[in-house]
């Protein structure tokens, strides 16, 4: 299985070494031959290089019914915050980029406690040197954690209802380092293949390890780990009706190439008018460190969503 992955890495990179020569060195000469280099040519003034785009929002639920409300139902309030915020320049050869996801939620219904029902923190930098029109060299930095604690909810034979904590804020993190290849056919799409990539996993809340005897792949007596692995990241940013936020990840740790993790990230967000917007989002994951079965959340939401 490695020595394929090495004979995929090595037809990749000699590849897009051939595309660079055959796409890109015609249009230099056609530049040269023009009197012209490729600076002058696209020369113009440092805003125009820049993009960015902020979106914040807010989502509040609530329901309550009558002690005689023969439908049935539970008293209950809910709230969620976003910020997405995406930032990046391009200039010639170079470009560099940011991306970052910020979600929190909660909701009370009657009878229990304050539960939180979405929490993720994300981000991603990456810079690149294009070699041609569609590929370049990149390196980036990722972390994904979340904000607050998590608990899986048990009720006791006497009917009390334990909160057992499972996650907390860098328990678990994940910051992975990856340098490699990208494919980029268009601003809204783009595969990177990471032939040498650097993942730590933090748990630094040695609470979880009670209730989660993996302890999400970090030995017990210590609060990192470190993979060396390949990684192929697929992200998919569309604006049409609605805007379609698709991330897909698969990674491979060299040593342990049978047993890779896949994670899927959606997130679908449509407006109801000027303000206010409907937002679905989603996460499917299978990762062995935490379970051997897949993981799956799904949240649905209604709100103000301002967008600069």
């Amino acid at each position: 299985m490695l020595r394929l992955l090495r004979i995929i890495i090595l037809l990749l990179i000699s590849t897009a070494s051939a595309w660079s020569q055959t796409d890109t060195l015609p249009s230099l000469r056609m530049l040269l031959n023009r009197g012209n280099t490729v600076d002058s040519v696209v020369a113009r003034p440092d805003s125009i290089y820049w993009r960015h785009t902020l979106e914040a929002g807010i989502n509040l639920n609530q329901g309550s019914f009558s002690n005689n409300w023969t439908g049935g139902g539970v008293n209950s309030i809910a709230l969620g915050l976003l910020v997405n915020g995406k930032l990046s320049y391009r200039r010639n050869r170079f470009n560099w980029g940011i991306r970052t996801q910020l979600q929190y939620g909660i909701v009370k219904n009657a009878q229990q406690a304050l539960r939180k029902n979405t929490d993720r923190l994300f981000f991603d930098g990456k810079a690149g040197y294009r070699i041609s029109t569609r590929w370049q060299w990149f390196g980036s930095l990722t972390l994904l954690s979340q904000f607050a604690p998590g608990f899986n909810y048990v009720t006791l034979p006497s009917g009390i209802e334990a909160a057992n904590q499972i996650s907390n804020f860098f328990a678990p993190a994940y910051l992975t380092e990856s340098f490699g290849l990208t494919y980029e056919p268009s601003d809204g799409f783009d595969l990177r293949l990471g032939v040498l990539t650097l993942r730590q996993t933090f748990v630094t809340d040695t609470t979880v390890r009670q209730y989660i005897p993996e302890n999400y792949g970090v030995p017990p007596d210590q609060t990192s780990r470190t993979e060396i692995a390949f990684q192929f990241v697929a992200n998919y940013d569309q604006d049409f009706a609605q805007n379609l936020k698709v991330r897909y990840q698969f990674f491979a740790d060299y040593r342990n190439l049978a047993a890779p993790d896949h994670r899927v990230d959606l997130t679908l967000t449509g407006k109801i008018n000027k303000l206010f917007n409907a937002n679905l989002s989603g996460v499917l994951l299978y990762d062995q460190d935490q379970d051997t079965r897949i993981q799956y959340s799904q949240a649905l939401a209604v709100g103000l969503l301002l967008t600069l």
